[in-house]
């Protein structure tokens, strides 16, 4: 029995009328006949009564057996189209890591609306990652895209674009000293205490306290954070002072103050790191939105 057979049964149900059902499905009222036949004998039952005047009425057999076949059909026509869909990248699941920082900047929460909007039956899984673990997931084929710190040099297989840069401020207690300043110098910060990442999880982020600095100044890191929460937990209790993406303060404590450092502003900036040989078409899907909406930064 094949799905041909379920179509023919189910117009021939619908029209008790071989000829008209025949001509719905373009084909040879005999040859639509013989199909039902075919049916019945694989079936072993009779579906259909036929007299002598042409009346054509489902048996009880019949009966049950049109609503499982409009069942099967419909179930066929959905694998059939979510198999296109798939295909052409409009259904499936991506799974997103993403820094704090590419979070409180807004451009996690604007990829899951283009996503919505334009793939709607593709579902992103997001999870905080700190940037190397999502470069490991990456590779291992447990991440399909990563929102992480843009680094001079991937590793080999992957690749990136630019996310918006976001600039570089001073985030200070409100207690500190340095809270009663509106601006803060270069030179003001050489003594000051300083709260890290961990070297592990730092990727560049000591060259962002560095960069403040009078030349040649080593910076005083008293404590060090696995994450950036962790590392605004810190500033919060008061522990030392951080240069972090302006964007981090929404989500900073009410007792952490920004303050902007003179001369030129500073940027961070994120990037969009995938498998550069990537064959899943959702997550390609998503990707090309991606380009599209960040192919300025």
């Amino acid at each position: 029995m094949e799905v041909r057979h379920l179509r023919y049964f189910v117009a021939v149900a619908s029209e008790l009328h071989f000829a008209r059902a025949a001509e719905l499905l373009n084909i040879a009222a005999p040859t639509l006949s013989q199909q039902i036949k075919t049916l019945e004998a694989h079936l072993g039952v009779t579906l259909f009564t036929r007299s002598t005047k042409r009346k054509v009425e489902l048996t009880y057999a019949g009966r049950q057996f049109q609503k499982r076949a409009l069942a099967l059909i419909e179930s066929f026509d959905q694998a059939e189209r979510f198999a296109r869909e798939a295909a052409r990248g409009e259904v499936g699941d991506v799974r997103l890591g993403y820094v704090v920082s590419a979070a409180t900047s807004g451009h996690v929460k604007r990829a899951i609306e283009l996503a919505r909007v334009k793939l709607p039956n593709v579902l992103i899984h997001i999870q905080r990652m700190e940037t190397l673990p999502q470069v490991k997931a990456l590779n291992s084929g447990s991440l399909d895209i990563g929102f992480m710190r843009r680094v001079d040099t991937y590793p080999a297989g992957l690749e990136a674009f630019n996310l918006p840069r976001q600039r570089f401020c001073l985030a200070v207690h409100r207690d500190h000293p340095l809270a009663k300043h509106k601006k803060i110098t270069t030179a003001t910060l050489a003594k000051q205490k300083f709260v890290a990442y961990e070297l592990d999880a730092e990727i560049g982020f000591l060259r962002n306290i560095t960069a403040i600095l009078p030349p040649g100044t080593i910076p005083q890191i008293v404590q060090r954070a696995p994450d950036a929460v962790s590392l605004l937990t810190l500033i919060s209790a008061n522990v030392g002072i951080s240069v972090i993406p302006e964007t981090l303060m929404n989500v900073a404590d009410a007792s952490v103050v920004m303050r902007n450092i003179t001369g030129p502003p500073r940027y961070s900036q994120n990037a969009v790191v995938y498998r550069a040989t990537e064959l899943s078409p959702a997550v390609c899907a998503v990707l090309k939105e991606l380009r599209t909406e960040f192919a300025s930064a």
